[in-house]
């Protein structure tokens, strides 16, 4: 027992605008641009200008003594080897994880659009998979091989041709064996043992060892997200991650253990991680808090679930649901778990979470692991306007026009007049030449 008192906000707040004065902080300090942007742009430049070399001083630097440039892609025996080497029991939750994965996503599959046909014009649009994508798996502190199965599967069922993994290696010079067994588990063969910039770096430009490819997606630390958010045009990116976010709506219904629970296993991520209670129930924070207290008692990640809570938690009671689920929607967190007598009610007053986990049956750890919906998701509040990512990530789609002679002699008028308008007159002399009048 440590005998330390946890620091975190409680507080009692009334009326929709306040609670929601209080939050907007929160949200703002998510989405504050990263201090590593020098160090990161630096980083850009070197593995642009040197390629290989660059990417071996930064994995030295950082994660093991790679001897040289081909020792970076991941042997395709270590793959197998990691796969057979994972416990029975593990495997199979694996393999279960993929199952359940798939099967919602299958549902995400994009349809090309029918085509409009009328007097002789054709239209549509067809959906197309990426070329190739970067999948960055992240490996500081944890490891993560279920969201190598969220980026993965969506990409296969979009039929992309080409799937590269990067992930940080341990000392010993492979990323984390789990993460090794799912890909080999997903048939997935070119996997990078590298990490942070150096790796979407080398995705993004490409280097003799490590071809480029068309899109990256994938979580990871303040390195990753600032080097994804400096390469976006040069490559498609699927978000800039900040730190992860769990909003808990209560009505003091749910057992205090359970909410503590909750609130420690999203805590425990990260020391920046923002773990918040919004309850109607003006008792439940002290109830709450005291779970708290105990349950930190005994966990392994003490310390960083202390930080996080002081840092970015908060344990608020509102004087109504209406100024609950207004603080919610402030935030628009990129994890909203409603443990209310009736949450799909409760939900729908919040249309800005990201994900939704409705019931107290429902933790937002089973989303973490395969249930279902994906789990790699917008943070910071650009839930607002951002998606998880889906099989919609790994597609782009393609615009197609087909006129015959009479379609366009009907249409070409009115184009013409809107060219001349716009003061294009190579545009209306396009149009115009085609009618015989040069």
């Amino acid at each position: 027992m440590t005998g330390r008192s946890l620091e975190m906000r409680v507080l009692k707040l009334g009326s929709e605008a306040e609670v929601s004065a209080t939050l907007a902080s929160l949200r703002t300090e998510a989405a504050t641009p990263s201090t590593a942007a020098d160090s990161v742009r630096r980083t850009l430049a070197e593995v642009r200008a040197r390629g290989d070399e660059a990417v071996l001083e930064a994995v030295r630097a950082h994660d093991w003594p790679c001897p040289e440039a081909s020792a970076l892609r991941v042997p395709a025996r270590e793959l197998e080897g990691a796969a057979r080497s994972l416990p029975a029991a593990l495997r199979e939750a694996l393999k279960e994880a993929a199952r359940s994965i798939r099967r919602f996503h299958e549902g995400q599959r994009p349809a090309s659009c029918a085509p409009l046909e009328a007097g002789g014009l054709r239209a549509g649009a067809r959906t197309l998979p990426l070329g190739s994508v970067g999948l960055y798996v992240p490996g500081g502190r944890a490891a993560y091989p279920s969201t190598l199965l969220m980026l993965a599967i969506p990409a296969q069922i979009a039929g992309v041709g080409r799937i590269a993994v990067a992930s940080p290696a341990r000392p010993e010079g492979l990323p984390n064996r789990a993460v090794l067994a799912a890909a080999a588990l997903l048939g997935l063969e070119e996997v990078y043992a590298v990490g942070g910039a150096a790796a979407v770096a080398a995705l993004a430009f490409g280097t003799p060892s490590i071809p480029p490819v068309d899109k990256i997606v994938g979580p990871g630390n303040a390195y990753v997200a600032e080097a994804k958010r400096q390469l976006f045009g040069r490559v498609g990116i699927d978000a800039i991650a900040g730190p992860t976010e769990l909003v808990i709506l209560s009505d003091g219904s749910s057992p205090a253990a359970w909410v503590a629970a909750d609130l420690l296993a999203q805590a425990e991520h990260d020391a920046a991680a923002s773990a918040v209670l919004l309850t109607t129930d003006p008792e439940e924070p002290e109830r709450v808090l005291g779970e708290l207290e105990r349950r930190l008692e005994s966990s392994p990640r003490e310390a960083i679930q202390r930080e996080s809570l002081k840092a970015r938690g908060a344990l608020i009671a509102c004087g109504s649901r209406a100024a609950a689920c207004a603080a919610a929607e402030c935030l628009a967190p990129e994890h909203l778990s409603v443990q209310v007598e009736e949450p799909e009610a409760w939900a729908e007053a919040v249309p800005s979470a990201a994900a939704v986990f409705l019931g107290r049956w429902t933790p937002e750890a089973a989303g973490d692991y395969g249930a279902g919906p994906n789990h790699s998701l917008p943070t910071g509040g650009t839930a607002r306007f951002s998606s998880p990512v889906g099989v919609w990530d790994f597609v782009r789609c393609q615009s197609y026009l087909s006129l015959d002679r009479r379609a366009f002699e009907a249409m070409s008028g009115w184009m013409e007049l809107l060219a001349e308008a716009e003061g294009l007159c190579g545009h209306a002399a396009s149009l115009r030449v085609r009618g015989g009048v040069s």
